[in-house]
């Protein structure tokens, strides 16, 4: 077991199931269609002087929090998978394709990134279970 398996802590893959509701619009319901060990690493940058920022600095700033979510090389996460943290509940949305970054395969590195943003259900939509969930982290 290396350094970086014991930091792997659980996570959720979270599946919507839309429900119309007759009249053009609906809502989605969310629940747990499948597990994995991963650790999300705060992609976040020190940035720039302000009076040296440039307008893509100052659209970074104010983008979503960034994150790259480490797995195995096995578990591949989709782009727009949605994902929670077990531990404190935090949401997490892909944002890369599974393929793109992973170790080779003569590495001893056992590894896959997701480049994934810090997300929350959209207004009006609910989980299937009836436990209460942090979905505002």
């Amino acid at each position: 077991m290396n350094l970086l398996d014991l930091n792997f802590e659980p996570f959720e893959l979270l599946t919507a199931t839309r429900t119309d509701d007759g009249q053009g619009g609906g809502h989605n319901t969310w629940t747990v269609s499948g597990n994995f060990d991963g650790v999300a690493v705060s992609a976040i940058s020190t940035h720039a002087n302000p009076k040296e920022q440039t307008a893509k600095h100052a659209a970074a700033a104010t983008a979503d929090p960034a994150y790259t979510i480490l797995t195995k090389r096995a578990v591949l996460l989709p782009f727009h998978a949605v994902a929670r943290r077990v531990g404190d509940g935090m949401i997490f949305q892909i944002t890369s394709d599974a393929k793109d970054a992973k170790t080779p395969k003569g590495s001893r590195l056992d590894l896959r990134m997701h480049a994934a943003v810090k997300w929350r259900l959209p207004d009006g939509d609910s989980w299937a279970e009836t436990e209460a969930h942090n979905d505002e982290s």
